[in-house]
């Protein structure tokens, strides 16, 4: 009988396995195979499987820092990283074998120091795309060190593509800035409008400008729109969202006067008593002479809907641009939208658009459900998903009411592999939606929902790899993680929770390790770290990396 080995394949067609897995997976499975070490090493750089070390375990890590990097050198071009890993990256001054990164990915960057800034080390000038995902809302430091120190001065001589993420909006108004020539791609989530205004005369060559607004901005704030024709010269894609913190007219004036406009995308919600002006919106496209594309959803609660003010009225604007529309008129709910429709993330109140059965969803990757009455029952709607949103995999459940419900469905949503139940009330709800995901790698939860299940029986055989728990009761964690088998990441989470917890030492976190083999980070996050645990004496060593802020305590192995 011939046996062949995964080794005696020829490169090529190890190269091409590779490329069906994840860097993680392929350097998990082949980096020490037996003997052949170095040549597997070889072909996990040629196919740039080294490039996302945030998913690495603290031991891998420091064996990928000492002795590949340095084999690496110039094959890698793009690098991601974790807030905890940036002072150990520094440490081994990796960039000094890493000659030709272009692209960088920080992910969770919390706050900096002056004695702690790792931030400038990674910020090359020769970078030319930025992502980093900030997560704090109260710390600024980081967020501005950014914004002055590289993208909006000098040293962004080469940036071309910056991507800025916090999900309470990062503030540019007041920053000492510099006006940035280089950037042809942005995408950011801002504070407010004025945000946006100092991105409008500071961004001087950008052809692509994706923004959110975060927060409600007054109507009367003061800005030249006149001058953008002449200033956003170059803007040919434009893409707005505002969830209630944009007004309508805020946004048409805003549109009116980026003529230049090939493709314009917006997302907007708001409460609109009597509707919006339809006509106003039309005007305003018509300066946009080269505008080929609009993708819009509208969606607003209405008191008197007067119907002047919908786009039933201008049927020419409506059948030009393909705009579809459903109004509830039990829940007073307004939905206007292009078709077809493209948006890979959406929100949905689950008592409007999903009874209107004739448009297809299947763009929807990332999918918010909301419930917005008490009698209406979730099941259902989410037993429809298949159909209707038949590419969900990340689904967002928000239960306002906490609905009973105790239909045993068979429901099946294999494609889902990222579940975030953090806002469902009820546990038999949550239990027959967990049993729906076979797939399931990530999971956000309430610890008291979760432990009123069978959790025993729930969790047999899961394959769950990321999860994320709201409580500020730790001790209840421990008898959980022994069924969470696959377990690699773990985030506790007890902002949103009640103030009344006593303080904990930190040994009752590191026993969470003894329970999960597979287990390698921890976050703990707080409103304030140092009244919530003990970690004085807290040091990293060649086991275990340390890293603790105001609000997280990171434990990394």
């Amino acid at each position: 009988m011939c046996v062949t080995l995964f080794t005696d394949l020829p490169d090529l067609v190890i190269l091409n396995v590779l490329r069906f897995l994840s860097h993680f997976d392929a350097i998990q499975a082949f980096y020490n195979i037996n003997n052949n070490t170095d040549r597997i090493l070889s072909l996990l750089i040629e196919g740039q499987c080294f490039s996302s070390m945030h998913y690495f375990r603290l031991s891998l890590f420091n064996f990928v820092c000492d002795h590949v990097l340095s084999r690496i050198g110039s094959k890698l071009t793009h690098l991601t990283l974790c807030d905890h890993q940036l002072a150990l990256a520094y440490q081994k001054q990796i960039l000094l074998y890493l000659s030709n990164v272009l692209s960088l990915h920080l992910i969770n960057i919390i706050e900096i120091t002056e004695s702690d800034n790792y931030l400038s080390y990674f910020l090359r000038k020769q970078l030319k795309s930025l992502t980093i995902e900030f997560l704090s809302e109260h710390h600024f430091e980081a967020q501005a060190y950014v914004c002055e120190q590289f993208i909006f001065s000098k040293n962004s001589e080469s940036l071309t593509h910056c991507h800025l993420i916090n999900d309470h909006g990062i503030q540019i108004k007041h920053r000492i800035l510099l006006p940035n020539v280089s950037i042809v791609n942005m995408t950011i989530q801002l504070r407010q409008l004025s945000d946006l205004h100092v991105l409008f005369d500071y961004l001087l060559n950008v052809k692509i400008l994706n923004v959110k607004i975060c927060r409600w901005t007054v109507e009367d704030i003061k800005y030249d729109y006149a001058k953008l024709p002449k200033t956003l010269s170059h803007l040919i894609e434009f893409s707005l969202q505002s969830d209630h913190a944009l007004s309508f007219n805020q946004m048409i004036i805003i549109f009116r006067h980026l003529i230049h406009l090939e493709k314009l995308s917006f997302l907007y919600r708001n409460y609109d008593e009597h509707g919006i002006d339809i006509n106003q919106l039309e005007i305003a496209l018509t300066y946009l002479k080269n505008l080929t594309e609009l993708n819009s959803i509208i969606n607003f609660i209405y008191f008197n809907l007067n119907p002047k003010l919908t786009f039933e009225n201008n049927i020419h604007f409506k059948q030009r641009w393909n705009i579809h529309t459903y109004k509830n008129l039990l829940y007073k709910n307004y939905v206007a939208y292009t078709q077809p429709f493209i948006n890979v993330s959406y929100s949905i109140s689950s008592d409007i658009l999903l009874e209107d059965s004739s448009t297809d969803f299947s763009s929807i990757t990332n999918l918010t459900l909301k419930t917005h009455t008490k009698q209406l029952s979730l099941l259902p709607i989410i037993r429809s998903l298949n159909s209707r949103f038949s590419s969900v995999t990340h689904l967002h459940i928000i239960d306002s009411f906490g609905i009973e419900d105790n239909h045993n469905d068979d429901i099946k949503l294999p494609k889902v592999y990222s579940f975030d139940a953090s806002e469902i009330k009820l546990s038999n709800l949550f239990q027959i939606l967990l049993r729906s995901m076979p797939n399931l790698t990530h999971l956000q939860v309430n610890l008291n929902v979760l432990i009123a299940c069978d959790w025993k029986l729930l969790l047999a055989n899961n394959k769950i790899k990321h999860l994320e728990l709201k409580t500020n009761n730790l001790d209840q964690i421990n008898p959980i993680l022994f069924y969470f088998s696959s377990l690699e990441q773990l985030i506790v989470n007890t902002k949103k929770q009640s103030n009344q917890y006593k303080r904990i030492y930190i040994q009752i976190i590191l026993d969470w390790f003894h329970r999960c083999s597979q287990l390698y980070t921890i976050h703990v996050k707080a409103h304030k770290l140092s009244d919530f645990l003990y970690i004085e004496h807290t040091e990293s060593d060649k086991n275990m990396h340390v890293k603790y802020s105001n609000e997280i305590f990171t434990l990394w192995r």
